[in-house]
């Protein structure tokens, strides 16, 4: 059984943004998020994080854009100075890529995919929303930190739909091309 896997950030660099959620949709269906409360509490949500990884290590995880989630958690996981090397032996699939190899959309993006396969998908909010969602949430907005949870839970939720829509084809792309080099 799959499991599905998205983060949401302050920045699209590691080095200077944080991890401020991530989410899952395990085997058995259920959402599973984790949210730096403050800043001081990343190191606990990259460590809970690779905990899930390790649990799931026998299953598939779907994500969009590993070139990003995961360079992002190994990046700030090493700032925090974990060791979470294990990542590199479990098996990541990104549905990105399968996009940009085998689909000839005029955007890639994980909104513009669901779009084009009549997914419903809050396009109102972004991944670029997130940082200024997480300086309200810090300055007392609770709210914010609800948004920036759902927005992970509906990428989450189009990601698992893009991964049933196609999958007899990822399944087949999958097998001709695994390769879990991040940096792709």
């Amino acid at each position: 059984m799959p499991v599905y896997y998205d983060s949401e950030t302050t920045s699209l660099n590691a080095d200077i943004g944080i991890i401020v959620a991530t989410g899952f949709i395990l085997p058995d269906g259920k959402l599973l998020f984790f949210f730096s409360e403050s800043p001081k509490d990343e190191k606990e949500v990259i460590r809970k994080t690779y905990q899930t990884f390790l649990k799931y290590r026998q299953e598939k995880i779907y994500v969009w854009n590993t070139s990003f989630d995961i360079p992002f958690l190994i990046t700030r996981a090493i700032a925090n100075r974990l060791n979470i090397s294990e990542i590199y032996n479990l098996k990541f699939i990104d549905l990105c890529k399968f996009s940009r190899e085998n689909l000839r959309l005029s955007s890639n993006s994980l909104g513009e995919v669901s779009k084009f396969l009549k997914l419903d998908k809050n396009l109102k909010l972004t991944g670029k929303d997130v940082q200024k969602l997480y300086l309200e949430y810090l300055n007392g907005n609770k709210k914010a930190r609800n948004k920036i949870l759902e927005h992970c839970k509906d990428d989450l939720l189009r990601l698992q739909e893009i991964h049933k829509r196609l999958k007899p084809y990822v399944e087949r792309w999958e097998g001709l091309h695994f390769n879990n080099n991040f940096n792709k």
